[in-house]
Parts: structure tokens; sequence; C-alpha cells
């Protein structure tokens, strides 16, 4: 009866092990897949648009949102234990997940707001300085 038992124990860990292995291997395949439509969808949108920027835009966006999910996630959990507040566990992890997307977008749209300042100030900055030294006479 122990032989029995010692068979099953070993069949048992195999399976288990095999499985483990193979749900890595399709978490693993599902990641890359996401990252490619990510990018995929991205050099779409800047070759239907005809503006490498808007491309550069949406994955930037995409990014932010992909980033923001887990960490709203993490966020709404931590504040849940702090505060020892009752509620179902998928409700904390949905809210989570929406407030980390709306942060994450709005963390996107920010950044693209900046880069389109610091952009324009650069760039007249740099024609009024070549402008002056077209004009400037060397002695």
């Amino acid at each position: 009866m122990e032989l029995f038992g010692l068979i099953f124990l070993v069949v048992a860990l195999i399976l288990i092990g095999v499985g483990i292995v193979v749900g890595f291997v399709a978490c693993c395949i599902a990641a890359v897949l996401f990252a490619v439509g990510i990018l995929s969808s991205s050099v779409l949108i800047g070759l239907l648009t005809r503006r490498p920027i808007a491309g550069f835009r949406a994955f930037v966006l995409q990014c932010a949102i992909l980033a923001g999910i887990p960490s709203g996630i993490v966020c709404a959990w931590l504040a849940h234990s702090i505060l020892s507040a009752a509620g179902p566990g998928w409700l904390i992890s949905l809210y989570g997940a929406l407030g980390g997307a709306v942060a994450g977008v709005v963390m996107a749209l920010l950044l693209d707001f900046v880069f389109r300042r610091l952009h324009r100030w650069a760039s007249a900055k740099l024609r009024r300085e070549t402008r002056n030294e077209i004009v400037t006479p060397v002695v």
C-alpha cells in the first residue's frame, strides 16, 4: 500500500511540475503577443496618420494605461488593508484597475503636454539662434 502511495505522490508531483512549466510558458507567450500587439498598433497608427509622432503618442498612452492598472490594484489593496474596510476582493481590484488606468491616461497626457511645450520652446530657441548667426556679419 505504501508503494502505491509513493508512486501516486511522484506522479502527482511530476504532473504539478509540468503544469507549472506549461502555465509559465503560456504566460510568456501571452506577454510577448501583448507587447507585439501594442507595438504594431502604434506603428499602424503612425502609418495611417502619416505622422510618426502620433504613433509614438499612442505607444506612450497604451504603455501608461498598462503600467497604471497593476499599480492601481496594488494601491487599492494597500488602502484596503490600511483602512481595514470590508468588501469583496474583486471589487477592490476592479476599482483599483479603473483608478490606475485613469491615472495612467492622465500621466501620459501630461507627459505629452510637457514634451510638446518643450519641443515648441526648443525649436523657437534654435530658430532664433540660427537666424542671429546668419544675419550677424563676421568681421
